[in-house]
């Protein structure tokens, strides 16, 4: 039962869907645990996320992980270029040998964020687990799977892993058969990396010191003094409240201090006349 799902799954397009309804209740199962691997994503069409208990309603869509596993397609390697060609007999090799070599390493990354990574080396695996969420670990033979997740990423980032080198490394280390003219990297992947790169730059925290001003004109003084300083960050008009920068405090109140004491001189000056 198994053989014959694989022998099928092998003559599937990528991206197609295909009607579960058609599988064997073994057959089913079979798809069920592929997706858990990434090999295939099942859908329902009744709109009831998750729910995968009627068959009936649940499609698969093969992606080109699964295919290429299984079926190995020959016809593409005619077509790919000398050094190519010679990455591709490395892999093989090394996949058909009875003892897998611990050196090579051929990566696929799918657009649902799923890293299919050829190697049987378990440094190659702590590598690819500095940046993909460890719990989605899973082991076939010859291949590990794992997922790329926002938590994973930002994880790497504070060990002082930039994105361009997790980009940078996927792609040196990408299958020889994505470099036949397609994208290494899928274009939604990339960009999500960068942009879970840039959030960590969207905020930033800076101390501050909190101004309370006596009255009206002391605050649009105070104000204008701290914006020609580059110490302003904030004010509120009507509390007569100001933020500036902590570093730059001592300068603010010595203006303050010299403001009030010429404020009071004229207040008594008025009194006295």
């Amino acid at each position: 039962e198994a053989l014959i799902f694989l022998i099928c799954l092998s003559y599937c397009q990528v991206g197609e869907a295909y009607p579960c309804s058609m599988l064997s209740k073994d057959g089913y199962k079979l798809c069920t645990d592929f997706s858990q691997f990434g090999l295939v994503k099942l859908y329902n069409v009744a709109g009831k996320s998750g729910d995968l208990k009627h068959k009936e309603s649940v499609y698969f869509y093969p992606t080109r992980v699964a295919v290429n596993l299984i079926a190995g397609s020959t016809a593409a390697v005619a077509h790919v270029g000398a050094p190519s060609i010679s990455s591709t007999r490395a892999l093989e090799e090394s996949l058909s040998a009875s003892v897998p070599g611990t050196s090579h390493l051929a990566i696929i990354v799918q657009t649902n964020f799923q890293l299919c990574a050829y190697t049987t080396s378990e440094l190659h695996v702590s590598m690819l687990g500095l940046f993909c969420e460890e719990s989605t670990f899973r082991r076939l033979p010859n291949v590990v799977f794992f997922k790329i997740t926002r938590d994973s990423v930002k994880g790497a980032f504070r060990f002082g892993i930039e994105a361009g080198q997790i980009l940078q490394f996927l792609k040196m280390n990408a299958h020889p058969r994505l470099r036949t003219g397609g994208q290494l990297i899928p274009s939604n992947i990339e960009d999500q990396i960068l942009l879970w790169d840039r959030e960590r730059h969207r905020v930033q925290m800076e101390e501050v010191y909190l101004l309370q001003c006596q009255d009206a004109n002391e605050f649009q003084a105070v104000v204008q003094y701290t914006i020609d300083l580059g110490a302003h960050m904030w004010s509120n008009e009507h509390k007569n409240t100001i933020m500036v920068r902590y570093t730059q405090t001592e300068s603010v109140m010595a203006y303050v201090q010299k403001f009030r004491a010429r404020a009071a001189k004229k207040r008594r000056r008025g009194d006295i006349y």
